[in-house]
């Protein structure tokens, strides 16, 4: 009798075990993102004359955008409003700094009067091509002139813009029959990530102190291929050239305004676990890789919010993500009418949706920066990145999340409010709380300090403290 009990005992054990084991497999993923490999900077690519890696044509039309019904462009969008632009261009208006857009190209356009062509790995040609329309949009947010005609300018108009094409969905590798859509897409992502690599090398030789990457080429955790080259890239930017490097999170919905094709598979990952001091981002549990933000170390990565700063689905949650910044009720310039704004793009059934996207967010982001480092051309690249992080807006709470990361960003805080350097850490500095202005700009430019407001308001209005490990210690598009 003992011996049968001990059978069924060992029997209700291993089936106990099982339950459990299967369990934990349904609850965790079947393997992790986890911190991206440390980049071996030899790995980064030589210099050279842009052009394809691989012979490349066209496959589809190219693509406009349109304004909307019932838009008024005359004011300033409500994006420029929630960042102050008015006030902030009191301080800086990016002088004296090239911003790289590595992106769709960039189409000459009157609003964009210094705009310097870069190269081109699409095709033969030097950057100022833009089939997608992308790179334009993105290009004006960043340091599109003022005009009277309309409210609309650029984050740092006086910022040059360096037009690298990088990507296209409108053309497509040779030979294109690929036997299965997965050998496909793998192949197109490895075209990206080496393409990428060279155009942030070739940024960065050419004199950029800002790059902006307003892409984001998402892959599962057991796809991410071979990225050394991309990670050593970014590495020789940031530490040999001293670039600030901004890039898109990504977005899990299709935006509009182009994209690199390689980018259907966005999926948010896991928020931010503070419950488990260990991981607080929760690597452990991200299963979605977004590149180039994957490589936190030396990539400023920025989620998309409406223009009050509220927090969207849409955005692309992942450990990486650093800052945000608007991403919504989006005026920028047409890629088909050089004196045209835009504030739509032809969707998938080809009628017009707003522009919207965490790819909007990143050229905020990069304008900022070059406003920082036309105003303060002594920092580095990291001292730039702390400035602006320190002075965002926290997420509800008051604790980083992996949506918006440390919070929304805050040009004319940025601008004006004395953070700690890069050598100065900032543990122990309290934050202070940020009011948020009047729907109209005022006249007063200096950010003001009021007491912190309660979670569950309308918006944490706190000052985040730079989390210094994220560059020291180391998108899908619109």
């Amino acid at each position: 009798m003992t011996a049968q009990f001990g059978g069924k005992w060992r029997g209700i054990v291993v089936v106990a075990l099982v339950s459990v084991l299967v369990g934990a497999s349904a609850s965790v993923p079947a393997q992790a993102v986890g911190h991206p490999p440390v980049p071996d900077i030899s790995a980064a690519p030589k210099d050279g004359l842009p052009s394809p890696d691989v012979p490349m044509r066209q496959d589809i039309l190219c693509t406009g955008g349109g304004v909307l019904p019932n838009s008024d462009l005359s004011q300033p969008p409500p994006t420029s409003t929630a960042l102050r632009l008015k006030q902030a261009h009191q301080f800086s208006t990016g002088a004296n700094v090239v911003v790289a857009v590595i992106d769709t190209g960039v189409q000459p356009h009157s609003r964009l009067p210094g705009v310097l062509p870069g190269g081109d790995y699409i095709a033969d040609r030097d950057g100022l091509s833009d089939c997608d329309g992308h790179g334009t949009i993105v290009a004006g947010l960043i340091g599109a002139a003022p005009s009277e005609r309309d409210g609309f300018v650029g984050v740092a108009p006086d910022a040059k813009i360096l037009a690298i094409r990088q990507t296209s969905q409108a053309f497509v590798p040779e030979p294109a029959d690929v036997e299965h859509e997965s050998d496909s897409r793998s192949s197109r992502v490895a075209i990206d990530v080496r393409s990428l690599a060279r155009a942030i090398v070739h940024a960065a030789d050419l004199g950029a102190r800002v790059i902006d990457i307003s892409l984001a080429i998402c892959t599962s955790s057991s796809e991410t291929g071979d990225q050394s080259m991309l990670g050593a890239a970014l590495k020789y930017a940031v530490n040999i050239k001293d670039v600030l490097v901004v890039a898109a999170a990504g977005d899990t919905t299709e935006g509009s305004g182009g994209g690199s094709g390689v980018s259907s598979n966005c999926r948010s990952n896991p928020e931010a676990e503070h419950s488990t001091p260990q991981d607080p981002r929760n690597w452990a549990r991200a299963d979605t890789v977004s590149s180039p933000s994957w490589f936190d170390e030396f990539v400023m990565s920025v989620g998309s919010t409406l223009p009050d700063g509220s927090v969207v689905g849409s955005s692309m949650a992942g450990p990486w993500v650093s800052v945000a910044a608007p991403g919504y009720g989006i005026v920028s310039l047409s890629s088909s009418d050089s004196n045209s704004l835009i504030n739509a793009m032809p969707g998938r059934d080809r009628n017009l949706v707003p522009i919207f996207g965490s790819s909007c967010a990143s050229a905020f982001v990069s304008g900022t920066a070059a406003l920082l480092r036309s105003r303060f051309p002594e920092l580095s690249a990291r001292e730039v990145a702390t400035r602006i992080i320190a002075t965002a807006h926290p997420p509800a709470g008051g604790k980083v999340n992996n949506q918006i990361g440390h919070g929304v960003i805050d040009p004319v805080a940025a601008l004006t409010y004395t953070v700690p350097t890069e050598d100065t850490p900032a543990v122990g500095i309290h934050p202070k709380a940020l009011a948020i202005p009047p729907a109209a700009a005022t006249d007063d430019a200096r950010p003001k300090f009021v007491a912190a407001i309660a979670a569950g308001s309308i918006l944490a209005l706190a000052a985040a403290v730079w989390a210094i490990s994220l560059f020291v210690g180391g998108s899908r598009r619109l």
